[in-house]
């Protein structure tokens, strides 16, 4: 017979190989009954411990609401290694002579220094002062800043000014990036200044593929840009868990990681 210490061991085990756990199985793995798994459950999220679900559990902070405003740079020094490897496999989506479009998240900064290693002639179509700064030496790259009114903690221009000058443009692949993506709500952010523009760079863009590293996954923030019927493809890191890839590929939306 499991002892509740034991059993609440085991159940903590597995969430942590597996990202996730169904009631059902649990009751079988440890040949109990459903109210002894729900007890089991109610304790451990009483604690702390995990988070209740519809017939399981994952782990804390999973799909839960992310609040509060962090400005650019203070994003851009976290999960570097991983916005690193999402921006590396990126580039494997684009083509020698083609025009993109990049907002002004910290993932696009880093794919736009990548561009210059890679590629001798593309079109970059940005809001962000910091993706056109990069971008700036590089020979060979037509650099288009939409204009607008800039928001300094940001350094991106923002509100309808910025989005005069998409009717006059064709983009082949618009890399969109966001502080959240879920399968009820899509793709949302902490701020709503610069949704309208992305929603331009997305109506005048072949595809629209979203670059985000794993700690977005199964974020929501406060401000929905669309659902997930606009994004061809997310990209995103190594660290992706088995759990977070079966709530998106149940959409049938692809997701690649290294």
């Amino acid at each position: 017979m499991w002892l509740p210490e034991k059993r609440h061991e085991e159940i903590l085990a597995l969430l942590g190989e597996e990202g996730t756990v169904k009631t059902s199985d649990l009751k079988d793995r440890m040949n109990v009954s459903f109210e002894t798994v729900r007890r089991d459950l109610e304790y451990l999220e009483s604690t702390g411990q995990l988070r209740r679900t519809h017939g399981g559990a994952v782990p804390v902070g999973f799909g839960e609401y992310r609040a509060g405003y962090l400005p650019f740079q203070q994003r851009g020094r976290e999960h570097v290694a991983q916005k690193a490897e999402v921006a590396q496999l990126a580039l494997q989506y684009i083509v020698e002579g083609q025009s993109l479009a990049l907002d002004s998240g910290t993932t696009s900064l880093k794919l736009a220094e990548l561009l210059k290693t890679r590629f001798s002639r593309l079109t970059v179509v940005t809001n962000s002062l910091w993706v056109a700064n990069e971008l700036a030496d590089a020979s060979g790259f037509t650099v288009i800043v939409t204009g607008g009114v800039l928001q300094p903690d940001e350094h991106s221009f923002t509100s309808d000014l910025a989005t005069l000058i998409f009717p006059n443009l064709t983009i082949n692949t618009f890399f969109l990036t966001t502080c959240g993506v879920t399968v009820e709500q899509g793709v949302t952010y902490q701020r709503v200044d610069e949704i309208a523009v992305q929603n331009k760079m997305m109506e005048v863009s072949d595809r629209t593929i979203l670059i985000a590293d794993s700690s977005k996954l199964g974020v929501n923030s406060l401000f929905r840009m669309c659902g997930l019927e606009k994004i061809h493809l997310i990209i995103t890191d190594s660290g992706v868990t088995p759990q977070q890839l079966e709530a998106f590929e149940k959409l049938r939306v692809p997701v690649v990681h290294p």
